[in-house]
């Protein structure tokens, strides 16, 4: 078996622990018998669990990263479209990778500083934040500065995927429809002005 591919099984293996034993109860032996190797040679890839789960969290936000430019690029420019284009992708991703999305938003699982986390997590802002600028200069939400507006859309729509994800929403909005509810976070940005 070639060291990138056990790599990758063990991320994947990683995954499969995490949602059914939860992030605190995951343990590389456990990974690692999901994969039918010894939890030593989790170290030949990752020096502790925390390693492990910043790389699942690494590749979570580039594959958010991946996600979000494609929704924006499909989207019109101007009037909060790719905001809530981006918006949209940020849901969808957390419908579909769960407890990836759940380990990148928890910095006690993870090496905060690692260097490539903090890298793909600047490249995810910096996305967010120029989807917000290019839709203020075609006049889209042009009263709040932008870092502010990029966090606050960022805030809500976080919520809106957490709560979709845990199936919360539904309890109180059963007939919500994500895309609607987008819009309108989109719009209610937009009137901050």
């Amino acid at each position: 078996m070639r060291r990138g591919d056990l790599r990758q099984r063990l991320l994947r293996a990683a995954e499969q622990e995490i949602a059914s034993s939860g992030p605190a109860r995951a343990s590389l032996r456990g990974i690692a018998r999901r994969v039918g190797v010894s939890h030593q040679a989790t170290a030949h890839h990752f020096d502790d669990r925390a390693g492990l789960f910043t790389a699942l969290a690494v590749e979570g936000f580039e594959l958010l990263v991946e996600h979000t430019a494609a929704a924006v690029a499909g989207a019109e420019v101007g009037s909060g479209a790719q905001v809530a284009a981006a918006g949209a992708a940020y849901v969808e991703f957390a419908l579909r990778r769960p407890t990836m999305f759940d380990v990148m938003f928890r910095p006690e699982l993870l090496h905060a500083d690692d260097p490539a986390l903090v890298d793909v997590r600047g490249r995810h802002r910096e996305l967010i934040v120029g989807v917000v600028a290019a839709a203020q200069a075609a006049g889209w939400g042009t009263a709040v500065p932008t870092e502010e507006l990029a966090t606050i859309g960022w805030a809500t729509v976080h919520g809106l995927a957490v709560l979709q994800r845990d199936a919360q929403l539904a309890d109180v909005l059963p007939e919500a429809d994500t895309a609607r509810l987008l819009a309108l976070v989109a719009r209610a940005l937009d009137a901050l002005a």
